[in-house]
């Protein structure tokens, strides 16, 4: 959120890289050999049905879950076993499924939690930035001293990715920002995600249900099916492609 972008890699370089990326829960054999790369500046919807590893896969970026094998690379370092706090002051903010505010706490609280990372040293920087996080979430700004759990479905997901972004990430993992929110809201969330990439050159990977939406604000896109990449490319194509149509754009070819 400062008015100073962080050094960027090559404009073709990847911000992210993930090789051969295999997880387990127990005997489940959640990630097989997922390999992927996201460019800084952009934004890469991934797209499944339930159970595809989609979630496992952004938890295990952020260091919530530990791979069995495969690497993590962040800005040219691996990231593959550090620690997740570690990770966050590197520049990766994770929004995760549910939101998982702190509800007693006022809306302004949730945000500077957001901070922690940064330490006791950027009191005023923090400030500078709660004030441009409630200038870009206005409905924010009017709730700022409110209970986080007293906060509408669509409110609290503006809190979770405003939160996220008080860490002053490079990338931004949001999984599932849509999830229950009523079809107008979710535009409207979908604007905001479209603007931090358009607005502030922040990179963000993306999970979402809605296929569709994901695909429209992406540049590019993963299909992942039981733990696997079974597709991937620019969202134009995937919007196009007859086998993404039928199997997650809700529609059937040869009716």
């Amino acid at each position: 959120m400062g008015t100073e972008m962080p050094a960027r890699l090559e404009p073709d370089g990847p911000l992210l890289k993930i090789t051969g990326l295999d997880v387990f829960y127990g005997k489940i054999h959640a990630l097989r050999g997922v390999s992927l790369r996201v460019r800084p500046g952009e934004i890469v919807s991934l797209i499944g049905g339930n159970g595809a590893g989609k979630t496992t896969l952004l938890c295990t970026i952020s260091g919530l879950i530990r791979p069995s094998a495969g690497t993590i690379a962040f800005d040219g370092a691996d990231i593959t076993r550090r620690q997740p706090e570690r990770i966050v002051a590197d520049g990766v903010s994770h929004v995760p499924e549910g939101r998982l505010m702190f509800s007693p706490l006022s809306v302004a609280d949730n945000l500077r939690l957001g901070a922690y990372s940064r330490g006791s040293g950027a009191r005023e920087s923090v400030a500078e930035d709660l004030a441009k996080i409630l200038e870009m979430f206005p409905v924010l700004r009017e709730r700022r001293k409110q209970a986080a759990g007293t906060l509408s479905g669509g409110e609290q997901q503006m809190l979770a990715i405003g939160r996220a972004l008080m860490a002053r990430p490079r990338l931004l993992l949001l999984d599932e920002p849509g999830m229950g929110l009523a079809p107008l809201v979710t535009r409207e969330i979908f604007r905001h995600i479209a603007s931090l990439r358009d607005r502030l050159g922040l990179t963000v990977l993306l999970v979402e249900q809605n296929a569709r939406r994901a695909l429209k604000i992406a540049d590019r896109g993963y299909v992942l099916e039981t733990g696997r990449v079974a597709l991937e490319g620019d969202s134009r194509d995937l919007l196009a492609n007859r086998d993404v149509q039928r199997a997650y754009l809700g529609r059937d070819l040869d009716a």
